[in-house]
C-alpha cells in the first residue's frame, strides 16, 4: 500500500533569534534580567567591555568619560596582543570589528552626543598604540580612523559652542602629533578640522597657524616640508574660493 503524501502539513514557522528573545524578554522579571546580565557579563569579556562603554557614565568615579572609554579600549587591545605585545592578523580582524560595533552603536540616536564624542577621542588616542602593535596589513587602522571621524562630525554640531570649541582644540592637538603623519592618519583629522572650520575664521586661523608651526618645526625634512605644504595651500584654496 502506497502512503500519500499530507498535503495539509505546514510546519512550524522558524522564528528568528531576535523573534525568540523578543517573546522570552517580557516574560521575565527585572530580578531575572539583571542577574543573568550580570552573571554572563562576568564571563563574557566582550560583553562586559560592551556594557562599561555604553553605560560608564553611572560608575562612581570622578574620571572623565574619555578616560573611562580610553582604559576600556586599552583593555580591549590588550586582550587580543601576544606574549611579546603584538596583535596577529586573525586577532586584528576581531579586535577591529568589536572596535568598528562600538563605534556603529555610539551613533545611534539613543546614545548622548557628548558620550559619542568622548568614545571617539579616546578611539583617536589609542590609534599610535594600535598602529605599533597591530598587523594592520588589512587597513583596520585606517577604517576605524576614517569611521571615527565621520561619527564625530555627525555629533559636533549637536553641541553647545563652547564645548564644539573644547573639542576643536583637542582635535587640532592631536593632529599636531607627528604619530599621526608617520602613522598615515593625519589627513583624516585634517579633513574633519577643515570642514569643522569652514564657516569660522578663527578656527581656520588656528588650523593655519598650526599648519606654520609644524613647516617650522619640520627642519631638513623636504618630504614632509612638501606635504605640509600641500595640505597648507589645500587649506587656503578650500576655505579662500573666490
Amino acid at each position: 500500500m502506497t502512503i500519500e503524501p499530507n498535503n495539509d502539513y505546514n510546519p512550524s514557522p522558524k522564528y528568528s533569534r531576535r523573534h525568540q528573545l523578543e517573546q522570552i524578554l517580557p516574560r521575565l522579571s527585572r530580578e531575572q534580567l539583571e542577574h543573568f546580565l550580570l552573571e554572563t557579563a562576568l564571563r563574557d569579556l566582550e560583553l562586559r567591555e560592551t556594557l562599561l562603554i555604553h553605560f560608564g557614565e553611572y560608575l562612581n568615579t570622578s574620571d572623565p568619560e574619555e578616560a573611562k572609554y580610553r582604559a576600556t579600549l586599552q583593555r580591549m587591545i590588550a586582550r587580543h596582543q601576544n606574549t611579546t605585545g603584538f596583535i596577529n592578523l586573525e586577532s586584528a580582524q576581531k579586535l577591529s570589528d568589536m572596535l568598528e560595533s562600538l563605534l556603529e552603536s555610539a551613533r545611534q540616536a539613543t546614545t548622548p552626543p557628548s558620550k559619542t564624542i568622548d568614545l571617539c577621542m579616546a578611539m583617536i588616542g589609542i590609534m599610535p598604540t594600535l598602529g605599533e602593535h597591530l598587523d594592520d596589513s588589512e587597513g583596520h587602522i585606517y577604517r576605524l580612523m576614517r569611521i571615527t571621524c565621520v561619527v564625530l562630525w555627525e555629533c559636533f554640531s549637536i553641541l553647545p559652542a563652547d564645548n564644539q570649541a573644547v573639542i576643536f582644540n583637542r582635535l587640532l592637538t592631536e593632529y599636531a602629533n607627528p604619530v599621526y603623519l608617520d602613522l598615515d592618519l593625519d589627513s583624516f583629522m585634517l579633513a574633519l578640522l577643515k570642514d569643522l572650520a569652514k564657516h569660522n575664521r578663527e578656527w581656520q586661523r588656528a588650523c593655519l597657524h598650526q599648519q606654520d608651526q609644524l613647516l617650522k618645526e619640520v627642519k631638513d625634512d623636504k618630504w614632509r616640508k612638501n606635504y605640509l605644504l600641500e595640505q597648507l595651500n589645500d587649506l587656503l584654496g578650500t576655505w579662500h574660493k573666490k
